[in-house]
């Protein structure tokens, strides 16, 4: 019999919001619980959420019908069938089948402790592949956040921070418990049955470029992931035989403004549909795909080192001021709402250096670095394609072309992001993790941002709040699972 320190009927390793998700419903039962935080203090990315998928909800059902009259709010079949088809059947169907008819109960958890959600909506209003499901909570996925910690607190569940993880512990083929690091020592806690939940890997760059296909821009994008989440609950998986053979380090992707924040308008002006080139001054797509951030950054995740610059004329910059984007980025960047900051924000950034000013064509591109007749010839083209009313070369939407011919001129830098990672360790639909021939291996678990399984080889916008609905759903199905299974 292995040697504890302290043992409980559950062990939760991280505490984000699959984590405490997990906790909850463990607590709930009258089961004993502990999460081991590795930070100061618990959160994870879902402080940053902004709302929450979830299928045939409460909410939606008060609703009734979306506000525009031409959408209605999807089925669980509509839900299973998004999902599998965005991913070209890729998605692990047992994964996205258990998050989708579980997803409600999220919205109805949160209800109950006190959330109040403003309404069920959409991310990107010009987005005609967009199903209604993101439910929004006042004060976003960081006052659900404080609502849910003070939850488990108050059913007792021990939280112990500044405790990595370190070991798996298993006797006879299961895991029974963790070897934790507290104060510099080893803490052994022994449990029936171990969630990891640490929040997969989209701060590794390292691991990005082995294992994603857009290596060439690992380690020039934007890191919105929590810096601790590197992969640790990955690699204690392999330690006790997880499938090693479905790894996709897939962050979800999304694009914005390099060294800038989400809601920076600089940065949303420069991810409108206008005009954007790679470093070798060259376009690479329409720019109306825009209308989808996650494709956008799987465009721009493509693109050599990762670096992108959109090209604005002053006109541009003050139409977007006083008309507001074409272009929504959740809550942070408001579809149609003047951006009365991009000036500011550009002068400041113009002092900086990271945008790039100038009054011709040629004087840009010596700013930028980028080879000066190429990118000459692409503007001359592109503004060609305008006059027309028809790109010969993308097929942008004809509404979204619009030429740049008098300067000042404005180079603003773009990349793909991290918002967290989409894939990891592989799990069954009980989110029990398993080995290469899909056996679990007994009393492991892993939800959340952990896992492998919701996507394909990018994370899926056409239904917001997914990864955050995900990481709350998948808790509660490990929890359920693992209390009826080794618990009880």
């Amino acid at each position: 019999m292995a040697d504890f320190d302290v043992e409980y009927d559950l062990v939760v390793v991280g505490g984000g919001a699959s984590g405490k998700s997990a906790a909850l419903i463990a607590a709930r039962a009258g089961k004993s619980v502990v999460i081991l935080e590795k930070m100061p203090e618990t959160g994870g990315l879902s402080v940053y959420a902004e709302g929450t998928c979830a299928f045939e909800s409460s909410i939606q059902k008060e609703l009734g019908t979306p506000r525009l009259d031409k959408y209605h709010f999807p089925t669980k079949a509509e839900g299973i069938e998004k999902f599998m088809h965005y991913s070209h059947q890729r998605a692990n169907y047992d994964v996205v089948r258990a998050f989708v008819e579980n997803s409600a109960e999220t919205i109805d958890i949160y209800r109950d402790l006190g959330v109040v959600y403003k309404t069920c909506d959409i991310a990107a209003e010009d987005d005609p592949n967009e199903v209604w499901t993101f439910h929004l909570p006042e004060g976003l996925g960081a006052h659900c956040q404080e609502v849910l910690l003070d939850a488990v607190q108050k059913l007792d569940v021990d939280i112990f921070v500044n405790t990595p993880a370190r070991e798996l512990i298993t006797e006879d083929g299961k895991v029974v418990g963790v070897v934790a690091e507290s104060e510099g020592e080893p803490l052994r806690v022994g449990g029936k049955a171990v969630i990891l939940a640490t929040g997969g890997m989209g701060s590794n760059p390292d691991r990005i470029y082995r294992y994603s296909w857009f290596a060439p821009s690992a380690y020039n994008m934007n890191t919105l992931t929590p810096l601790q989440n590197v992969g640790d609950g990955f690699d204690l998986a392999q330690s006790v035989g997880a499938d090693p053979t479905t790894v996709t380090t897939c962050p979800i992707l999304a694009a914005g403004g390099r060294d800038m924040t989400m809601d920076s308008q600089c940065g949303g002006a420069g991810v409108n549909p206008g005009v954007w080139v790679n470093k070798t001054g060259c376009r690479f797509a329409s720019e109306s795909v825009a209308e989808n951030i996650g494709d956008l950054g799987t465009y721009f995740g493509k693109q050599p080192d990762g670096i992108v610059w959109s090209i604005l004329s002053q006109a541009d910059v003050d139409r977007l001021s006083k008309e507001g984007s074409e272009i929504a980025i959740g809550e942070f960047v408001v579809y149609h709402e003047p951006m009365e900051r991009l000036n500011t924000e550009l002068e400041a950034n113009i002092e900086s250096g990271l945008v790039k000013k100038a009054d011709t064509f040629i004087d840009l591109a010596k700013q930028m670095d980028v080879p000066t007749t190429t990118f000459v010839e692409t503007m001359e083209n592109y503004n060609k394609y305008c006059e027309q009313g028809y790109d010969d070369e993308f097929m942008k939407k004809p509404e979204h072309l619009r030429t740049l011919q008098e300067g000042p001129f404005y180079a603003i830098p773009l990349a793909t992001g991290t918002m967290g990672s989409a894939g990891g360790i592989k799990v069954n639909g009980n989110m029990q993790v398993v080995d290469v021939d899909y056996n679990p291996i007994p009393g492991l678990y892993a939800v959340g941002l952990e896992v492998t399984g919701l996507y394909g080889d990018t994370y899926n916008m056409e239904v917001p709040g997914a990864a955050n609905g995900f990481a709350h759903t998948s808790g509660r199905i490990a929890a359920r699972h693992a209390i009826a299974t080794y618990i009880d």
